[in-house]
């Protein structure tokens, strides 16, 4: 958790000097930028929905119950920017479209069911941490992973290759998918 970023509920914000208010800021963004990024693909869209989500952050401080997941708490409020902000250009683009859907359906075409936006988000944030978790793995869980779910190998098959018992094998999976239960409980679990 970066440093400074307590100080966002240790405190009212706006009391703070400016260079520790510039501070806070700057950690707000160095953690959540990266995900917003990736949702939205767009470094100008990122920046505003960067803005909006810690002045409401700052408004909403009160509301952390739990100190322990202050940055699963601002990950999801960041999240909800995010997503009220894609609704709205959707609800934008959509009312635009609409004459092209009757279009398309008097001609006879026909598209897949669309997943919705909220899960289409959800699943590349999590996506997006899950390889993360991996990432941060002990080196020998994370290769055990690898051989399992990016090779196919058998437990039989990465006992041989790693010179262990299967029984190894299995115990180092199961740490493994352990640690990034944790990982995930901690981060995204709001309580």
């Amino acid at each position: 958790m970066p440093k400074h970023l307590i100080l966002l509920f240790a405190t009212d914000f706006h009391t703070l000097p400016h260079e520790q208010q510039l501070e806070v800021y700057k950690d707000f963004y160095v953690l959540m930028y990266p995900m917003v990024f990736f949702i939205v693909k767009d470094h100008g869209v990122t920046e505003d929905i960067m803005q909006e989500s810690f002045l409401r952050a700052i408004s909403k401080s009160d509301q952390l119950l739990n100190w322990n997941k202050m940055e699963g708490w601002l990950k999801t409020l960041t999240r909800n920017v995010t997503l009220n902000f894609l609704r709205k250009i959707k609800r934008n683009r959509n009312e635009l479209e609409k004459e092209e859907m009757m279009d398309d359906r008097e001609i006879g075409v026909t598209s897949n069911i669309p997943i919705p936006l909220e899960q289409e988000v959800e699943m590349k944030i999590m996506e997006e941490s899950i390889i993360q978790y991996l990432n941060d793995l002990k080196p020998e869980y994370r290769q055990i992973f690898e051989m399992r779910w990016l090779h196919y190998m058998s437990y039989r098959e990465m006992a041989a290759e790693l010179n262990v018992s299967e029984g190894i094998i299995k115990q180092r999976l199961f740490r493994a998918r352990e640690a990034i239960k944790q990982k995930i409980d901690d981060d995204w679990s709001v309580n």
